[in-house]
């Protein structure tokens, strides 16, 4: 796994989203089958509509007022389909794959609300 400084000058698909408190995490293949996961933090909103599984075919980035930038994807047919005002992002490339679903989790919970597996495993040993 390596961090990248910006997102790749390339099409793909948005594999899934996972939001937490204040962060959401996009797994992205690029057309070359790189896997990318992006991760912005301090997140202020989030827009999707039928954002996953279609053809990304532009990415922008803008500065906005206050220090936020706001991330947008769009489609082939020109349609915003995600749009997040954040803080922060850092990209990771995680590998390559073909297998669509593949960069799901590769980068595991901790990423997202200070989770990690001992505190699922800490939940699953509670009595209901």
């Amino acid at each position: 796994m390596k961090e990248r400084q910006s997102f790749p000058e390339c099409d793909g698909h948005i594999e899934s989203i996972l939001i937490g408190c204040g962060v959401v995490k996009v797994s992205f293949q690029t057309w070359d089958c790189k896997k990318l996961v992006l991760i912005y933090r301090d997140v202020e909103s989030i827009a999707e509509k039928n954002s996953v599984f279609g053809d990304i075919s532009l990415y922008e980035e803008k500065r906005l007022d206050g220090g936020l930038t706001e991330y947008s994807f769009w489609d082939a047919e020109d349609t915003l389909v995600l749009r997040l005002r954040a803080g922060s992002l850092n990209i990771f490339e995680v590998g390559d794959n073909a297998d669509i679903n593949a960069a799901l989790f590769d980068v595991g919970y901790e990423y997202i609300g200070n989770q990690n597996w001992r505190d699922t495993e800490k939940r699953q040993d509670r009595k209901w």
